[in-house]
């Protein structure tokens, strides 16, 4: 192959990302479209660099990590493809991995949570709720930019009129039994790979590694019925195993952080507000002007041109214009996101694991059960809390999400949704033959947010959920 037909872009994670041929070359050129240079000034952490200084690392350089990794999985399975001679499936597949991320907004699931206050908030005609809701949806963004923008005209330049709807098609897994669906989205992905490894790195934390190069060595291609899959023999078992539960450690770490939750709160509230003040027609009383393209975005939602001026770098910058807002809630939010003055919290899960831990009949609990009852207990005090209108005002916040270590699918003989390991001659899924990840352990958070200039001091607060909680044990005869 000759020296100038391959370009690399060095990354600190894989030492290069390497575009092989004329082909792969195009599919480089697709990194100047606009759409896809706006993810250079989105970060793929958030607000996570005021917690981890280091991680501002961008989902366009992630994007760059996930179309390395998922080239060298395609490699398994068209060994050509080591000369940059690809199918038009395989093609699609590197775009899909390339361009995955494309849709995300600014702070990517904080801003869908903006709208989601905005629309919970303000009585809206369905089309119009409709209309904001697929304005954040990153997913419904991905696939109008893949087919209805000028990267979707690249694209279709590059490998004909159906290609776009390939590319959308393995993006949305609209066929989970396909293999190259499986490289982009499934529980074994390039996604995963990547960003398990980018993020711990950036972030600066340890959570065990992943053993990537090993991994990428020992994948060979399996059949089952109709179904094509990539699978590892029992050598390369205890690899899977520590990345299933390296990436179950980074939403503890990283991802769940409070202090980031805090500050994804904050952003929803603060944009959530101007919405709505937007929606008044007082969007001056926002501190922006009617050109800002917050305004211009509210006005259009369904314009992309209006969506792909919004990243995190357009917050920030406004940031000073939103403190100098005459609305006073603006006002106090954007003082406080840039002075890092985060709202407090009660970690409701914390309180009710301490109160369990004096509860004598409890110590020979097994821990499956003990986190079931936590689970249980945390729901219905939260639940209470929110119908309590001496305590619960529109300050508060109510945080929960569920984050089980492995989604188990069980096909025997093998599946492109499930992580697969040869046994004995047989392919089975990892839960079938690893007690760590059949352990259906899971991550729970449940917290309370607030203003503390709004609510009852935090010493009743606290009174109050432990009142809750003891409440709730007693109901169980514990």
């Amino acid at each position: 192959m000759p020296e100038h037909s391959s370009k690399f872009i060095k990354d600190p994670i894989h030492g290069f990302v390497d575009f092989n041929g004329p082909r792969e070359n195009e599919l480089k050129d697709l990194l100047s479209n606009p759409f896809v240079q706006r993810l250079r000034r989105v970060k793929q952490l958030g607000f996570s660099d005021y917690v981890f200084p280091s991680a501002a690392h961008s989902r366009f350089a992630h994007s760059l990590g996930v179309y390395q990794i998922a080239k060298r999985m395609l490699m398994i399975i068209e060994p050509e493809g080591v000369n940059g001679k690809w199918s038009p499936k395989a093609e699609a597949c590197l775009a899909a991995a390339l361009l995955h991320d494309v849709g995300h907004g600014m702070f990517s699931h904080a801003f869908e949570k903006a709208m989601e206050f905005f629309l919970a908030r303000n009585a809206l005609d369905a089309q119009r709720a409709k209309s904001f809701a697929t304005a954040v949806d990153h997913e419904e963004v991905g696939r109008r930019i893949i087919t209805q923008s000028s990267l979707g005209e690249a694209l279709t330049k590059f490998g004909g009129s159906d290609f776009p709807g390939m590319i959308r098609d393995i993006i949305e897994k609209k066929d989970k039994n396909c293999v190259y669906t499986s490289i982009v989205s499934s529980q074994l992905d390039a996604d995963r790979l990547d960003y398990a490894k980018r993020d711990s790195y950036f972030a600066g934390v340890s959570s065990g590694g992943i053993d990537l190069d090993w991994l990428l060595r020992n994948f060979k291609l399996g059949q089952n019925g109709d179904a094509q899959f990539l699978y590892v023999d029992s050598k390369a078992y205890i690899s899977l195993e520590q990345f299933t539960v390296t990436l179950f450690h980074l939403y503890p770490t990283i991802y769940l952080h409070k202090k980031t939750r805090g500050l994804e709160f904050m952003f929803a509230q603060l944009l959530s507000r101007a919405f709505h003040m937007i929606d008044n027609d007082q969007a001056s009383a926002t501190g922006l002007s009617e050109q800002h393209p917050f305004v211009q975005f509210f006005r259009n939602p369904d314009d992309l041109s209006k969506a792909v001026l919004l990243d995190d770098t357009l917050f920030w910058g406004s940031l000073h214009q939103f403190r100098e807002a005459s609305d006073t809630a603006i006002g106090n939010l954007a003082r406080r996101l840039s002075d890092r003055r985060i709202m407090p919290m009660i970690d409701i899960w914390k309180v009710a694991d301490d109160v369990l831990a004096t509860q004598s009949t409890t110590t020979s609990i097994a821990a499956i059960s003990r986190v079931q009852l936590l689970e249980r207990i945390c729901v219905a005090v939260a639940a209470k809390l929110q119908r309590d209108c001496s305590i619960w005002t529109d300050s508060c916040y109510y945080d929960t999400y569920n984050r089980p270590i492995y989604k188990p699918k069980a096909v025997v003989g093998g599946d492109p949704q499930q992580i697969n390991v040869c046994v004995g001659g047989q392919i089975l899924d990892i839960a079938s033959i690893s007690p760590v990840v059949a352990s259906a352990a899971s991550f729970n958070i449940h917290r309370i947010y607030f203003d503390e200039d709004k609510v009852p001091d935090e010493e009743t607060l606290n009174k109050a959920i432990k009142g809750l909680i003891v409440g709730e044990l007693k109901e169980q005869g514990i």
